[in-house]
């Protein structure tokens, strides 16, 4: 089957649904959970739209440098912010907050007074101040930490934000049941909080997972617009091992615009994963396809390229992928897999590649040297480009590795076979008759009674004398005799034939005109469109 790319269908993943957007306030979702640089990503990505509180989001802005550790920049958003909405006070908090990073304590304190008498007894702007402190160092500054958090408390008694710090400062000392009861409190305070929910979940995770994916079920309920409660969600899912609803909540928010590049990577990796193979390919080329796209995701989608074509059998095609995949320079901290060149290699030998694909097997095997079926994969594609030799060195390889099964050893001595039949080498043609021999032997003496096996001994026999001198009567007797039980023996009518016809010409030539006809007319039962061998026999006297 014959894929064609349809990127262009893939367009509406954002913009036919842009009525889900939260805009940049998903960004300060992706901040009030820790995921600092999700966060900055949607911020920068939202800030020019109409609908951006420039202030608000130049705050989150100015906090994210703060915790990455640059002053400077934090000071100039906070700047942008206080230019933008000089009566927004969380921007003044954030100035306060440099001067405290800064070791300015006083001026810290300035700042923040002044932010107070844009919004009193604002217990969720008390409750950022104590954040402040917290984040420069919260057995300095304990006192005031105290302090701030009572104020929040005395004059809003529910309002969230403070019982979500106190669980941040147990979850900090990995106090997790004392964790999760503030978050729980900040939910019951109010049921619609994102960051309470999402931070219960991911505490309870690791403790009971289907209580922790039911919260946020909940919360996806109550705010279905949410980029991070979908992602949160389908993570969630992804790493309890449930891959097909993963997939489907995955499907669900890569239409959301909030959604992020490393995400459409992930949800190609599911779809592969849950066989759906067109799709996932669909995907990966519109990512390859993305101006300006990561090398290392071109790299990896590359490889689902590859695999999502071997999956649909659309060999030739497949062939080449893996060619471009393998023609591209490696993005640093990016390797191959042993995947990558058995997908290709088998990609090669049905596109009627053999060597090539010999060469990818090869390099699957340095790669893992102990993988018996890479080694019988190998074996088998140097038999399909006629180099018998090297299919009977390989697969000589599985039985030495000991991790081999009773039919291993049936296989090798094909192998052998097919060398000795193939050889010009008279040395060489002995030592694989004898070699396919004794694994004919081993294998007889385990499966006894097998008619593959007894065929392939009277084979090797024929083989071996050359001209036909009855040394391989008692096997292609044994094998008549093994045939004769089975019910639908027009299964077996190449294997009658060959006894039949090697039975009949040694007693040709030996003379005995009558059991030579009486094979041949055996042989004719099976045989019974051969009229040349029909006149031949009827000539007979």
């Amino acid at each position: 089957m014959k894929i064609k790319i349809f990127a262009a269908s893939l367009l509406v993943l954002g913009a036919s649904l842009s009525t889900m957007a939260q805009g940049y306030k998903d960004g300060i979702e992706y901040y009030k959970i820790g995921q600092l640089d999700n966060a900055k990503e949607l911020l920068e990505r939202n800030l020019d739209n109409a609908s951006t509180d420039k202030s608000e989001a130049f705050y989150y802005l100015g906090q994210i440098a703060l915790h990455n550790g640059n002053t400077a920049q934090a000071q100039g958003f906070f700047d942008k912010g206080f230019a933008a909405n000089a009566q927004n006070p969380y921007n003044i908090v954030g100035l306060g907050a440099v001067a405290l990073k800064s070791g300015n304590a006083k001026a810290a304190d300035e700042k923040f007074k002044e932010a107070r008498k844009l919004s009193k007894k604002d217990a969720a702007l008390e409750t950022a101040i104590a954040r402040a402190y917290y984040d420069v160092n919260p057995t300095t500054y304990a006192k005031d930490i105290t302090k701030l958090i009572a104020n929040a408390r005395k004059w809003k008694a529910k309002d969230p934000d403070s019982y979500i710090f106190e669980g941040d400062t147990y979850a900090d000392k990995q106090a997790w049941g004392d964790a999760a009861g503030q978050y729980e409190l900040a939910m019951t305070y109010d049921p619609d909080n994102i960051e309470a929910y999402v931070k219960y979940a991911n505490t309870y995770f690791n403790v009971n997972p289907d209580m922790a994916i039911g919260r946020l079920e909940e919360l996806l309920a109550k705010r279905p617009n949410s980029a991070l409660v979908q992602r949160q969600l389908a993570e969630m899912f992804y790493k309890d091992n449930q891959g097909v609803k993963a997939a489907e909540q995955y499907g669900q928010y890569i239409k959301n615009p909030n959604h992020f590049i490393q995400d459409e990577v992930r949800y190609v990796q599911l779809l592969f994963f849950g066989n759906k193979y067109k799709e996932s390919y669909d995907l990966a080329t519109s990512i390859v396809n993305k101006p300006g796209a990561p090398a290392e995701n071109v790299f990896y989608m590359r490889r689902m390229q590859l695999y999502n074509l071997v999956a649909l059998q659309d060999w030739v095609q497949a062939a080449e992928m893996g060619k471009a995949f393998f023609a591209m320079a490696k993005p640093a901290g990016s390797d191959y897999e042993v995947r990558d060149y058995t997908d290709y290699a088998e990609a090669l030998q049905k596109a009627g590649f053999p060597d090539e694909a010999v060469a990818a097997y090869e390099k699957a095997i340095e790669l893992n040297p102990k993988n018996v079926d890479l080694l019988r994969n190998l074996s088998d594609t140097y038999a399909a480009a006629k180099d018998y030799e090297k299919s009977a060195y390989y697969y000589q390889k599985v039985i030495d590795s000991g991790a081999y099964k009773a039919n291993d050893l049936y296989e090798l001595a094909v192998c052998y076979y097919n060398l000795a039949v193939t050889t010009g080498d008279e040395s060489v043609k002995n030592a694989a008759i004898s070699s396919a021999r004794e694994y004919l032997a081993d294998v007889n003496s385990q499966v006894p009674g097998n008619v593959r096996i007894v065929n392939q001994m009277a084979r090797v026999e024929k083989l071996a004398e050359g001209e036909n001198t009855g040394k391989a009567i008692p096997a292609y007797n044994e094998l008549l005799q093994l045939l004769s039980s089975k019910e639908d023996k027009s299964d077996y009518a190449n294997m009658f034939i060959s006894a039949y016809n090697y039975l009949a010409t040694y007693y040709f030539n030996k003379g005995d005109k009558e059991a030579a006809k009486q094979y041949y007319k055996n042989w004719l039962e099976y045989d019974p469109d051969n009229q040349p061998l029909r006149d031949f026999v009827n000539q007979m006297k």
